[in-house]
């Protein structure tokens, strides 16, 4: 009877020592959460848009290139028509302060002339670069491009659109 109460006494203290070396084993932390919620981006057009000016039609394919800068510039200078030198394309950026922006350029854009004709664009750029952050919430970007003019390109007014995506 000694013997199996020294028994029933040694498996007490072994389960007791096992329970308690399980729970000092055990140990738990508390974990940060966050979540910033911030206005949406937007981008609107400031004036009259890319502009590249008046030419006359090239006997031979010609460039036309309007910089970010607003500075125009053409593979056959000659073609260029000094009433009116174009512009740079000008969008205002606006959303969280201090939050980069990411741009998407264009590929290319056709113009469609008003008596008959088209002309593309291409090689977009942008004075803000592809990525930015917004200073103060807001961001003003000049956008030039290349206008691909043909040989003996038909006489008008030549219009079109093109779209840039902003995003975070």
């Amino acid at each position: 009877m000694m013997k199996k109460n020294l028994l029933l006494t040694v498996a007490v203290a072994v389960l007791a020592l096992g329970s308690s070396a399980a729970q000092a084993a055990e140990e738990s932390a508390t974990g940060n959460i966050k979540a910033k919620i911030v206005s949406p981006v937007s981008i609107t057009q400031q004036g009259e848009g890319l502009d590249f000016g008046t030419m006359i039609a090239p006997a031979d394919a010609a460039t036309v290139t309007i910089a970010s800068s607003g500075s125009r510039s053409s593979s056959k200078p000659e073609i260029l028509v000094g009433t009116n030198e174009g512009a740079a394309g000008i969008f205002e950026i606006t959303g969280a302060d201090s939050q980069s922006v990411t741009v998407t350029l264009p590929d290319s854009a056709t113009l469609n002339g008003s008596e008959s004709g088209e002309m593309t664009v291409n090689t977009f750029t942008s004075s803000k670069g592809t990525a930015f952050t917004l200073d103060g919430g807001r961001a003003t970007m000049n956008v030039g491009a290349t206008l691909n003019v043909g040989a003996s390109q038909p006489e008008g007014d030549y219009t079109g659109t093109y779209e840039i995506k902003v995003s975070y």
